[in-house]
């Protein structure tokens, strides 16, 4: 069976990827050293690591990786133990050190080796020359993002104007609210695939569909990002059945954006969801939501304007899920290989298939 396949940059005579990317584990294996390893991956919040000594733990693919506060500087690394592999750090919290929870292999903040119990009648071991393998770190607004990828472009690089572009939503002093996570049985791309167009709304989403003025949707894809603009209907009369009033915010419209590969913002109304794909196998992956405000309620479990947003929010994810779990199976039909896209409606998944070919091959 080919690894390659055929990408006509043309949307009006491009068809859509072959179906065995979307259920073949060899695909999967290869995304994930030529596109996750690769690719500026968001794992966390910088309240997490505001003070020093702070850390959290997270996965890019299947390598581990550690976020740490040194003192006043952030950083990075394998969370890989240099004796073993067993892991230095696990979870969440606030240490003096790294500390391998195998051995005892105990590690600086910076990286350095420090304690090495048992190693005393080694041969030419010089922990001196050992340090945890860094990993690139850095941060936009409320978030924290890594990269293994040593020869990655700069995060800002990557982003171009995306931050400019959403500045008068004020995402840079938003603060974490909650966070909810979803497991899905489809591939990584099913569900980036349904988040990149709005062309499902009318029939999959018709709560969605009541707020926003699918007419005047747009969809804008830039180098390494998409934004889709959605303009927010007006509301008549107090309709106590709609969810977004326009006139509440300065900017009557929610913008949905995607940064290859995995990662989506959704912000509109002072808030912002942030949106990670995680795959977990061929057909299974793991969407993690957080939110964000920059006026965050005091408890969003008993606030009701929190509850009614978030309980629209879950309505929506969970039609998305059903949606994509149907198309997965569907995926697996012996008639069905590859479809063709609506050069209209689709130009934000044309355009995450170009950067996947690309990166593939």
């Amino acid at each position: 069976m080919p690894l390659a396949f055929p990408f006509d940059p043309d949307i009006a005579r491009a068809a859509t990827l072959p179906a065995r990317l979307y259920h073949d584990p060899v695909y999967l294996e290869l995304e994930m050293e030529r596109v996750f390893a690769h690719s500026w991956q968001l794992v966390g919040r910088m309240e997490q690591v505001m003070e020093p000594g702070q850390y959290f733990t997270a996965d890019v693919g299947a390598n581990s990786v550690v976020v740490v506060r040194d003192g006043g500087q952030l950083r990075a690394f394998y969370n890989v133990c240099l004796h073993r592999a067993g892991p230095v750090a696990t979870g969440c919290g606030k240490r003096h050190t790294l500390q391998c929870r195998y051995h005892g292999w105990t590690y600086g903040l910076d990286g350095a080796l420090q304690r090495t119990p048992g190693m005393e009648g080694t041969s030419q071991f010089r922990p001196e020359e050992m340090r945890l393998v860094p990993v690139a770190v850095t941060t936009w607004g409320p978030l924290v993002f890594v990269n293994l990828d040593g020869k990655a472009p700069p995060l800002a690089e990557v982003l171009e104007d995306l931050p400019a572009r959403v500045a008068p939503f004020h995402c840079e002093r938003m603060r974490f609210v909650t966070s909810r996570s979803w497991e899905i049985a489809c591939n990584w791309k099913v569900y980036v695939d349904n988040y990149l167009e709005g062309y499902h709304v009318p029939v999959v989403h018709p709560g969605l569909n009541k707020e926003l003025d699918m007419d005047r949707y747009r969809v804008e894809p830039h180098r390494w990002y998409s934004l889709q603009h959605a303009p927010l209907r007006p509301v008549h009369g107090g309709n106590p059945d709609r969810q977004y009033d326009p006139a509440t915010t300065d900017v009557p419209e929610a913008v949905y954006a995607w940064l290859f590969p995995n990662t989506m913002l959704n912000v509109y109304l002072g808030q912002m969801q942030t949106n990670v794909v995680i795959p977990l196998g061929p057909d299974r992956c793991r969407v993690v939501f957080d939110w964000y405000a920059v006026d965050p309620p005091a408890d969003a479990a008993t606030d009701p304007a929190w509850l009614k947003l978030m309980a629209f929010s879950t309505e929506v994810q969970d039609e998305d899920i059903a949606i994509c779990e149907v198309v997965q199976r569907n995926l697996r039909s012996r008639i069905y290989d590859r479809g063709r896209y609506s050069a209209e409606h689709e130009t934000g998944v044309h355009h995450f298939h170009s950067l996947l070919h690309e990166a593939m091959t």
